[in-house]
């Protein structure tokens, strides 16, 4: 990646300013808490109240200098979204009893509604998150949408997946140079041939990772069949030791696969973006992620759920602490960009299917 920027500054000519992160596990946890009951009691109705009020406690906890940032979004307006979700999805849900024809053809009738999803889910989610009273905003077109989402996906398909990097790299380079700070869009300078190399990196140690794991797990198992007595010319394989061996296979590839795409995408993504004359970077560490994710996916587990909070801050903080805005001394002042209004039903149907919107 280069690190030249406009008038033949480099990133060596910008100020570095760190991002501080202030948010608490044990006030978040009093938070989400009081949100997971309140939800349940009003069947749900509360989640849209649950979601701004989480999100205002963690932007509000992520600072530049001497200022945080807001998330002011409408949770009535969220809940507008959340209730025509809830509605298609149970009309889908209805298609697939009576017929698996008819769920196929709702699911083609839905298809061309995925653009519009992503980028009334990126403006929504862009517009209401402020930085010193100026909002984000996003200027994404509909037919960009379609090339780098529906239709990224068939190819992906059709390639058996060699499409992948491509998508994921245009995907990002959509969201980010549509993407505007008032008046100042956003750039990004990346190229599709390192998100080839994460991927490949990505696909020959899930490889290693099977095949190691299998055949450690047959080399355990036989020499359990032998501690137990067992004929030495046909041992037989204990099922439970196969089980959870299986399942720690599958564990420990997707936490890799999890915890590597996550640092590398994420740090090169952040890191390949510009505002004007300033830049960003972000190194995550693959074996830090690692051990987050593995250890909070334990306690989670442990603590039936309860950890769940504080899982979250513990992989923001993290994420935070390591990221650093390179500032331009010499990038005039942002100005602000034209108020607009978007409703909430696009981000909640991106929420729900599982779109990814966000860098």
């Amino acid at each position: 990646m280069s690190d030249h920027l406009s008038d033949g500054m480099s990133e060596d000519d910008l100020d570095e300013r760190r991002l501080r992160f202030t948010a608490d596990g044990r006030e978040y946890f009093r938070i989400w808490i009081v949100n997971v009951v309140l939800t349940l009691l009003t069947l749900g109705a509360y989640s849209a109240w649950a979601k701004v009020r989480a999100r205002r406690y963690l932007y509000g906890n992520v600072w530049l200098g001497d200022t945080a940032f807001d998330y002011t979004a409408n949770p009535a307006a969220i809940l507008r979204g959340r209730i025509l979700v809830a509605v298609a999805l149970v009309l889908l849900w209805f298609t697939q009893i009576l017929s698996i024809v008819y769920y196929l053809a709702a699911l083609l009738v839905l298809l061309p509604l995925v653009p519009w999803v992503v980028v009334r889910a990126r403006s929504f989610q862009l517009r209401n998150s402020r930085f010193r009273g100026l909002a984000f905003d996003f200027r994404g077109r509909y037919r960009d949408a379609a090339l780098w989402y529906p239709l990224s996906w068939i190819g992906s398909v059709l390639t058996l997946g060699l499409a992948r990097p491509f998508t994921v790299f245009g995907r990002d380079r959509f969201l980010v140079t549509e993407s505007r700070f008032g008046r100042k869009q956003f750039g990004f300078v990346g190229a599709a041939g390192r998100y080839y190399l994460l991927y490949a990196v990505t696909a020959v140690v899930v490889g290693v990772l099977y095949i190691g794991g299998v055949i450690a797990l047959i080399l355990a198992m036989t020499a359990a069949a032998f501690a137990s007595g067992a004929d030495m010319d046909d041992p037989q394989p204990d099922m439970r030791l196969f089980l959870v061996g299986t399942l720690l296979i599958v564990a420990a590839v997707t936490l890799f696969v999890l915890a590597y795409l996550r640092a590398r995408l994420l740090s090169y993504r952040w890191s390949s973006s510009r505002l004007g004359n300033h830049a960003f970077r972000l190194r995550l560490s693959f074996p830090v992620m690692l051990w987050l994710y593995a250890s909070n996916a334990v306690a989670i587990v442990a603590t039936l759920g309860l950890f769940t909070p504080f899982a979250r801050i513990r992989v923001l903080r993290y994420v935070v602490d390591e990221f650093r805005f390179l500032e331009s001394p010499f990038e005039g002042a942002v100005e602000a960009g034209e108020a607009q209004r978007i409703g909430a039903t696009g981000a909640e149907a991106a929420g729900e299917f599982g779109l990814e919107i966000g860098i």
